[in-house]
């Protein structure tokens, strides 16, 4: 069993009594974050603005979104290419991208 406090508005108490129940609630969880990020799982984004990326990382500016949770983060995680021909993976800064 897992009890916990969060604090929104007003405090709530939730308890989760089984293993079922705490799946269900991180992926009820998981959907409300998806639905209100700015970018989604597989979008492809273009980067607006290089800040703290470096040169040879993401080639062509552009990106696929793996991982977007503003919430928590205020990057999102890419797929892209780097200078070497290499697929990686790169945070860049959720502020410095758009849908391509």
């Amino acid at each position: 069993m897992l009890t916990f406090t969060k604090a929104v508005t007003t405090t709530e108490t939730t308890t989760l009594e089984t293993p079922a129940d705490i799946a269900d609630y991180v992926h009820a969880e998981f959907l409300r974050r998806a639905a209100a990020a700015p970018f989604k799982h597989g979008d492809r984004v273009r980067i607006t603005r290089r800040d703290g990326i470096p040169p040879e990382f993401m080639a062509g500016d552009v990106g696929t979104v793996m991982l977007c949770d503003p919430e928590f983060s205020p990057l999102t995680t890419l797929m892209g290419m780097n200078a070497s021909g290499m697929t990686i993976q790169f945070p860049v800064q959720t502020a410095n991208l758009e849908l391509a």
